[in-house]
């Protein structure tokens, strides 16, 4: 029976680690509010690509500029194809993806990501990261977002 409760403690006391363990790990991952959007509204876009969908984050690089990782997650209805990429700066849409249409009547989820290096526009201070795009081909094509995040990563 003793053996059986040493065995016990040292498993309670194993999975106690490993659980503080992923604790800190969630919390060394965290982002800044500046650098997350969360959004639920249902904006709709119609028009070729490119413009803004008005989604935005900002990004503060120290004086070393490094490279962010940008995560943009969302539900849409497309009645055509349309492209999403993100603009960094103000500067023109860049790195576009393509959303697939499947009707008005289907709600499709998507996830994109991006790698950004300095030569891709980043500045020292404070960088505003916004996604933008557009229909394709056909300007009269709407685009509705649902649920969606936008999310940047500074590396260290």
């Amino acid at each position: 029976m003793q053996i059986v409760s040493k065995v016990m403690k040292q498993r309670v006391a194993g999975l106690a680690v490993v659980l503080a363990i992923l604790g800190l790990a969630t919390v060394a991952h965290a982002i800044p509010l500046k650098q997350l959007l969360r959004k639920g509204d249902k904006p709709m876009f119609t028009g070729k690509c490119c413009f803004s969908f008005g989604d935005s984050v900002t990004v503060k690089e120290p004086a070393d500029i490094t490279p962010v990782v940008v995560t943009f997650t969302a539900d849409y209805q497309a009645t055509s194809v349309f492209s999403v990429g993100i603009a960094v700066n103000g500067h023109p849409c860049q790195d576009t993806f393509v959303l697939d249409s499947f009707g008005p009547a289907y709600f499709r989820s998507r996830a994109f990501q991006w790698v950004l290096l300095p030569s891709d526009g980043l500045i020292k201070g404070n960088n505003t990261i916004t996604v933008c795009g557009g229909a394709a081909s056909d300007p009269n094509s709407t685009l509705t977002l649902g649920f969606r995040t936008l999310a940047v990563t500074i590396s260290n």
